[in-house]
C-alpha cells in the first residue's frame, strides 16, 4: 500500500519532487511501439522546423536558449496513446500526480548537427514524457540542481556556461528504446538541453498537466 511521507506525500510523489525523474517500465508494448516508428517515419515529410537563436524567458514562466530541429506533428498511434486509460495510470503512479491529463505531443526530429539549447518546458508540461524511436540516441543534459530557477538565473547559467552546460553539478538524462519504458521528467521546473547531434535521431515528447 502506498503510505503517506511525514511531509504528507506518497513516496511516489515524494520521490518524484526529490528527483524530478521516473523511468516507467511495461507500458509499451512491442506492437505499439512498432506502430509508432513507422508513423513517425511516415509523418517526416509533414516535419516543421523550429529554429530560433534567442535567449528568452517566456510569460508562462519557462525559459529558451538557442534551438535547431523539427517536429513531426502527432499521428493516431500516438494520440491514442497519450489518451490510453493504462499508461496514464501508470504515469500518475509513478509521479504520485494523480490529476495529470494529456496536452499534446509530437516526434522532434534531430538530423545531425542538430541541438536544444538550456530550457524549460511549457507550463502545460508539469510532466514530459519522452522515448527514443531511433537507436543510440545520446543523452540530454539535465541539472536538477536547478529545480524551479527563476529565469533570470537561468539567463546566469547560460552566460556564463553556455548553453549546453558541463561541470560537476550538471548530468544527463537517457531515455529509453524499444524496451516497452518511457521516461517521465518535471520539464517546466528542471532546465534540459541536448548538445548537438551526431546523426539523424527521433524522440517522442508528450506534455501532461497536473490540474
Amino acid at each position: 500500500m502506498d503510505t503517506a511521507t511525514p511531509t504528507g506525500r506518497s513516496p511516489a510523489r515524494q520521490a518524484w519532487e526529490n528527483t524530478g525523474t521516473a523511468l516507467i517500465p511495461g507500458v509499451l508494448t512491442p506492437a505499439r511501439f512498432n506502430a509508432l516508428v513507422t508513423e513517425a517515419h511516415d509523418l517526416l515529410p509533414q516535419a516543421a522546423p523550429h529554429i530560433h537563436e534567442h535567449t528568452a524567458a517566456h510569460r508562462d514562466g519557462s525559459f529558451a536558449s538557442p534551438v535547431h530541429c523539427a517536429f513531426v506533428p502527432p499521428g493516431p498511434a500516438l494520440q491514442a496513446l497519450a489518451y490510453d486509460r493504462t499508461f496514464l495510470t501508470a504515469l500518475r503512479e509513478a509521479t504520485g500526480i494523480l490529476r495529470l491529463i494529456p496536452r499534446g505531443g509530437a516526434v522532434v526530429r534531430y538530423q545531425e548537427g542538430d541541438f536544444q539549447g538550456l530550457h524549460t518546458d511549457s507550463v502545460k508540461s508539469t510532466v514530459t514524457v519522452a522515448f527514443a524511436l531511433t537507436p543510440d540516441l545520446p543523452p540530454m543534459g539535465w541539472a536538477p540542481h536547478l529545480y524551479n530557477a527563476h529565469p533570470d538565473d537561468l539567463s546566469k547559467v547560460v552566460a556564463e556556461h553556455g548553453i549546453f552546460p558541463n561541470g560537476e553539478a550538471f548530468t544527463r538524462l537517457t531515455h529509453p528504446y524499444g524496451d516497452g519504458s518511457v521516461r517521465a521528467f518535471a520539464g517546466y521546473s528542471v532546465p534540459h538541453w541536448r548538445p548537438r547531434q551526431p546523426a539523424e535521431g527521433l524522440l517522442v515528447t508528450m506534455s501532461f498537466l497536473d490540474l
